[in-house]
This record gives C-alpha cells, structure tokens and sequence, in this order.
C-alpha cells in the first residue's frame, strides 16, 4: 500500500565498556556555571541553606560525577576541556577498565554494589525537592543496571551495531585537541586500543565455552565490518583523519606535526589494525560454537535479560509485553489513519509514494548549517526561548563516507567548560531526507535538547546518566513537528503530505522495535517476523535483513520506538488532563527542564506542573 523504508542507522551508540560503570557520560561538577532560571513546578535549590545530610547528598553525587569522568581518557576528552579549572585532573592514560576475567566482573559488581549501598544510606524525606529528584532517578537506574548482572555473558561487546568494533574509531575521528598534551594522550591511547580489545575477545572465548557465543549470521556481519575496516591499510582513513585535524594546530610547530603524524602512523599501523585484525581470527575460530541462531530468549535467562536491555534502552518501566500491546495498538492506528487519509485525499498519498525519494530535494545540495539555521528561525514556536545555540556543522572526511554508511549524522554534545561547541557531523554521501535528519540531530532535536538543559544550571550529575529513551524519543518527536514547518512544492496539500511522511516513518521505527520484541522476547522465527509484517499488509522482504540485526543487537531499536510512544503517550495525557488549558510550548518546555531521565518519573513531573494549571 504504501512505501516502507526501514531505518538503516543508528545515530551514535556508544563504545561499549565495563558494565558496572555508573555513570556513563559526563557534564558537570558541584559548582552552578549558568545563569538560573525559572521553571515550571520546582523550587530551586539555595546551596546555602543545604542541611549537613543535604551537603553529604552533594558530596556524593560529586565523587561518582568526577571517577566516571575520569574513567578513560576518551571520555574525559570529550566531557572535560580544562579540567585544572575545574579541580579534575587528567587522569591516567588509558582505554578503561577492560577486565572481563571473572574476577574482573566479580571486582566490577562489587564496585557497583558499594556505590548502590551509599546511595541508600540516605533518607530521602530529608533531602531537597530537586535531591529527591535526583536520588529517584538514580536509585532505578542502578536497579535496572543490576539487572545486567543476571547473566553478563549475555552481553555482547563485538555486536554489529553498538560493538567496540562498530564505535571505537568515531570516537578517535572526534577527539579535541587543545594543546600538545591532547595530541600525545590521543597517540598513546591509539597504541592501547590492541590490548583492550584483545581483553574482550579472551570474554569472547570464555562465552563460546560457556554456550553464549554469537550466531554465524551475526559473526559473519561482524568480520566483514572489521575486513572492511582494515582493507585499505597503507592509506588508513585514520591516518588521514589525524593529519587533516593536527595541520591547522597553532600551537605545533611543522616539525612537531610531521613527528606526530609518524607516530599517529605507527600506532595505526601496529595498535589499531592488529586489532581489528584479532577480531577477524578470533570470530573465525569461533565461528560454528554458538548455540543460537534466534533470540535472547532461547537461552535460560535470556527473557529476564532481555526485560532489562529493552527498559534500559527505552527508559520505560512497562514490561516487553506492555510495551509489545503499545506498539501493536499504536501501529493498528496508524494504518487506520493512513488508509482514512488516503481515501480522504488520494492526491497527497500519490505525492508521497511519487516523490519519497525527493521529498526534500530542495536542501539536497545544502550546506548542513543552512537548514539548521533554516529550523532555528522557523521551528520555534513550540519550544522554551533561549539564547543563541552556537554550533559547527561539518560533513565528515571523504575517508569516513564509506565506513560510517550506516550513518546519516550525529550531534556531539560539547565539554561541560565549553558550552559553545556543539557540533553536528553529516555523512556527505547521504544527501536526501536531511531536513528531517538535522532537525533530529539539531535543532529542535538534540542540540536543543542539550543546550536548552545545559542553560538552566541543571543538578551536574543529572545530565551523566545514558536515558537514550528520553534522547531518542525526543529527537523523534521534535523531527515529526519540524515535518509541520515544511512546505512541499507541488502538492496540493502540503500538511497532508507532512501528516503520511510521518506515519510511514514512525511505521519504520514502530515496527523494528516490535519485531525485536517479538526475536527476543517471544521466541520468533525468521518466518514469524515475516508472517507478521504481512498480516499487517507490509512487505515481508523487510525481515530478511532486520532479523540478523536485531538478534545481534537486541533493543538496539527501542530508544527510537517505545522511547517516542512513551512520550507520546505523556503528552495525551497531559493534553486529556488540561483540555483547553493545554499549552504545547509549555508542555515541552517541561520536559527539557526535566531533563534525561525515566518516563515515569517525567510523567510525575508533567503532574506536578498538570497540578499548577488546575
């Protein structure tokens, strides 16, 4: 009936480390940078006025914020840019803590039940509003990290679209270099990358002999990734991405940068692709030793681990039955509403199925910056005012084009110090569909989301947690209202047109995130997932290559699907509880003060400021 085009990327995921890591990104230490603002429904804290359990709060939340960001120096690279400012030191070089060994993992869940008992030596009736805000998210988020514990060899660092191998080299291709110290610590942390991922492939062994080892189709994926990775060794898109960034560095002399890129040639040549390399023998020699084809669930234990990645990923409390009835409800309604729509105005629909590929031809050829700064004058009308958000937008290296196909773009949330720098990267091969595909990464998508909590001095620990659901669903949400500001030349009803464009891609998402339910949870078939899409009138071709992907990256879809219906269905409400009093620019604008956490709790927050219109 109508046209089905299976999202293809994953925006960014990242480098998958030690799961008992706490906090996984970073952004501020104890002290307020910005200027203070109002909100709906909180009282803001007066530090001044904090009671000695109060301070002890802080403290706490302080010390988890600063051993998270100097973890590794990756991290601490991309979160921190003048860490003596700050009083955080640069930490010791290194990739992290990579010990899988089961000591390494006992060490690791120690270390997680530590910091979970001094969590809950506080009483939270004498904590502040915002604390108890603070101690809430956390407190489930560390109950549904445990959950990962139930069985770690379920876990997979290798998988094809959130694997080591998958992510690493992105973030090697954005790291900041600030001084000479930055230059040596990137090359010294290049030559570690060997190591490291020859740590995780030991854990590779250990779950081959244990029955855990990956598929044959989903090994396969992997090393024709890492085959094509190291294909072109002696012009290695690493080597080129290092020199393009270190020629215009003030701050080296020429022959410091030719002394660098030496050694940056080196570490390529002996670090990074031996890794990959590694990768490639040891998959092979375990190739055949894994013991399901299917999904999670066909293991013992696989269900419960499977509840655990979808509420992790999606930042829903519902279980994968709740959230499988949400999705097949809303996917019934969908297909009612484009079948109404179609019978109602056949012309938008022909439109659509015409042009799909041209939809928005007319930024084709389009710098990035110009339709950002395009969605920055026209999209506002929904969103919370503030200041100017300063941003780069740059295509990536021709070198990385092909390598990163699978990405169309991605936003880089800047250092916590260096707010200004927002950068946006677009892959230059892909060209169609970038109005939607910035507004997601931009604004009133990711950057927004960002920047807007970033300037309303938020609770520094809050911004460190990885709620991918509240991130992703609200990048979705925000891209389909940018759809509104969009006029398509030629049809006769352009707001028709925007309303189907966005039922067939929410179908996208909706349906991968059902399917994976279905993979790992219910124990589907190849054929099932096939049987389904054709009992709902779409193409069964379609799981072909999904099946592969999701039994190699379980939920990997679901921050997209179930974190955009859980704040969909946040918004009905607060809609159906305020009737006329319903303000869409407020409503949003409470959401971005809540700021990255779990559905459930951000349904509280909408009641508390529900409660303040009543």
């Amino acid at each position: 009936m109508f046209k089905i085009k299976f999202a293809k990327k994953i925006k960014r995921a990242a480098v998958i480390l030690a799961a008992a890591a706490l906090l996984v990104s970073s952004t501020a230490c104890s002290s307020h940078m910005f200027d203070v603002k109002d909100i709906f429904g909180v009282t803001r804290d007066k530090e001044e006025d904090y009671t000695a359990e109060q301070k002890r709060f802080e403290e706490f939340l302080h010390d988890e914020y600063v051993d998270s960001v100097t973890s590794d120096t990756l991290t601490y690279n991309y979160e921190i840019k003048d860490g003596d400012a700050l009083g955080i030191p640069e930490p010791e070089v290194s990739l992290g803590d990579d010990d899988m060994s089961d000591e390494g993992i006992r060490k690791q869940k120690a270390e997680f039940d530590e910091t979970y008992e001094k969590l809950s030596s506080f009483d939270r009736e004498d904590l502040t509003e915002n604390q108890q805000l603070t101690y809430d998210i956390i407190k489930q988020y560390m109950e549904n990290q445990e959950q990962g514990y139930l069985n770690i060899y379920l876990s997979e660092p290798f998988s094809p679209m959130k694997g080591l191998q998958a992510n690493i080299s992105t973030y090697f291709t954005d790291y900041r270099f600030d001084d000479k110290g930055d230059v040596e610590r990137y090359i010294e942390v290049l030559g570690m990358v060997k190591d490291y991922f020859d740590d995780y492939l030991e854990f590779e062994k250990v779950k081959s002999e244990k029955g855990y080892f990956m598929s044959d189709d989903v090994c396969d994926a992997v090393i024709e990734q890492c085959e094509d990775f190291i294909s072109d060794k002696d012009n290695h898109f690493m080597i080129q991405t290092f020199n393009d960034s270190i020629e215009s560095l003030s701050f080296l002399t020429e022959e410091e940068i030719r002394n660098f890129e030496a050694q940056n040639k080196k570490a390529v040549a002996d670090s990074l692709i031996p890794a990959f390399q590694d990768v490639i023998d040891v998959l092979s020699s375990l190739k055949g030793t894994g013991k399901n084809d299917g999904g999670l669930c066909n293991y013992e234990g696989g269900k419960d681990y499977y509840t655990y990645l979808l509420q992790n990923a999606a930042g829903t409390d519902k279980t994968p039955d709740e959230v499988a009835e949400m999705l097949d409800d809303n996917l019934s309604q969908l297909l009612t509403d484009m079948t109404s729509m179609v019978i109602k105005d056949y012309d938008s629909y022909e439109y659509l199925y015409s042009n799909y590929d041209d939809l928005f031809s007319e930024y084709d050829d389009a710098e990035p910056t110009e339709i950002i700064d395009r969605l920055m004058e026209t999209a506002t009308d929904h969103y919370p005012d503030m200041r100017e958000i300063s941003y780069t937008a740059k295509k990536l290296d021709k070198s990385l084009e092909e390598i990163q196909e699978n990405v169309l773009a991605y936003y880089m949330s800047p250092a916590i110090d260096d707010q200004d720098n927002n950068l946006i990267r677009v892959n230059g091969k892909h060209t169609d569909g970038m109005w939607t595909t910035l507004a997601h990464e931009g604004y009133p998508g990711h950057m927004l989301q960002n920047a807007y909590y970033m300037s309303i001095d938020p609770e520094p620990i809050r911004t460190v947690l990885n709620f991918l659901g509240y991130k992703e669903g609200w990048a979705m949400y925000a891209c389909y209202d940018a759809l509104s500001y969009y006029t398509f030349e030629g049809a006769s009803n352009s707001e028709n047109v925007a309303k189907l464009y966005q039922i067939n891609d929410e179908i996208n998402y909706l349906v991968c995130g059902r399917i994976d339910i279905g993979i790992n949870y219910e124990g589907w078939s190849l054929q099932d997932a096939k049987d389904y899409l054709v009992g709902k009138g779409l193409s069964g071709d379609a799981a072909d290559g999904l099946y592969t992907t999701l039994v190699g990256d379980p939920a990997v879809y679901q921050s997209y699907s179930t974190g955009y219906y859980e704040l969909k269905e946040i918004r009905d409400y607060a809609e159906e509880e305020l009737g006329s009093k319903f303000d869409l620019k407020e409503f949003n604008t409470v959401v971005l003060e809540t700021g990255p956490c779990q559905f459930n709790i951000l349904k509280q927050q909408v009641d508390k400021y529900i409660n303040t219109k009543k």
